[in-house]
């Protein structure tokens, strides 16, 4: 029974996202279209958000809303966004970024496409993103939804879920997020940070989690999985080795910044002049000469549990 409404909700929103863009050509006003996304976020003294070094707009999106004269659910674009923000690993494009780069004229050139495939695809591909989310809302006693990916590439979709919504009823973030799963692969609800390393040196090993990531100087920051906390080795023959316990968040890079000191070797006792010395002074010399040794190879080894180094998070 519920395989049955599922398909009936898919078959009644795709009717009626073809039969609303036919009506809009034919009446005034026409439907209101939105673009909703992630503010950008702003710096901080001690956490900083990034976005992965990939080219730009390689794993962007960007949602647009198409409405048939509804007025129930309004903020339900902006939660979307944040869904996807808090969710995934995509690039959101913002509103505003959005705007700055098509110009104050953008909105209504999303509204001309009426919701047809092909006209969003084209708005899509100046924008940068690799593909358009279109949520499609209209009333047919319930709010009916219709969430569809479109490829930019392709101009096709390549995902669609529909959803009803009772009158009054409210929609919580499990039941926007449970949307997002239905049209993404696992994959996507992965998220990532980076971790920065510097040494003082070149050609030192560096190691996270015991795994090796290349010798310095590393040319850009390593992806990791977020939330997680590394542990950051950086060696090099003839060097104090260093060592560094870092958490990474979503989003965010942390910047370790190795020094590596020389290793202090002593001198074997069979190399210092003064031993020499004593055995050629004769047999009562050597006994002094004994205590010398022993005092002069009773140097305390060097304290490394107090290496210099820095970690910021930014």
């Amino acid at each position: 029974m519920r395989n049955r409404l599922v398909a009936i909700l898919s078959v009644t929103a795709s009717l009626l996202l073809s039969a609303s863009s036919v009506a809009a050509r034919t009446r005034s006003p026409k439907p209101t279209v939105q673009v909703a996304a992630a503010p950008i976020p702003s710096d901080t003294v001690s956490v900083k958000a990034s976005l992965p070094v990939d080219k730009p707009g390689a794993d962007g999106v960007v949602v647009f809303e198409y409405r048939n004269d509804v007025k129930a659910l309004a903020d339900l674009p902006e939660r979307l966004v944040q869904a996807l923000t808090q969710n995934t690993s995509l690039r959101v494009v913002s509103l505003t970024e959005a705007r700055r780069r098509l110009g104050p004229g953008m909105d209504a050139e999303v509204a001309r496409c009426d919701g047809e495939t092909r006209c969003l695809s084209g708005v899509g591909q100046r924008l940068g993103v690799r593909e358009v989310l279109l949520l499609a809302v209209s009333q047919l006693g319930d709010v009916v939804l219709a969430v569809q990916r479109i490829s930019v590439t392709e101009q096709k979709v390549t995902g669609r879920y529909a959803d009803s919504i009772v009158g009054g009823q409210a929609i919580d973030e499990a039941r926007i997020l449970s949307w997002l799963q239905q049209l993404y692969p696992p994959d996507t609800f992965k998220r990532y940070g980076q971790i920065q390393i510097s040494a003082n040196i070149d050609g030192a090993q560096v190691y996270v989690n015991s795994k090796a990531s290349g010798s310095t100087p590393l040319g850009d920051a390593l992806h990791v999985l977020a939330p997680g906390n590394y542990r950051i080795l950086v060696e090099k023959a003839k060097y104090l080795p260093f060592q560094a316990a870092v958490t990474v968040m979503p989003d965010t890079t942390v910047e370790v910044s190795a020094t590596l000191m020389k290793e202090q070797k002593q001198t074997p006792w069979y190399k210092r002049w003064y031993v020499w010395t004593g055995i050629v002074a004769g047999v009562g010399a050597v006994a002094a000469t004994a205590v010398a040794v022993k005092l002069g190879t009773e140097v305390p080894p060097p304290d490394t549990s107090q290496l210099p180094g820095t970690v910021v998070f930014k």
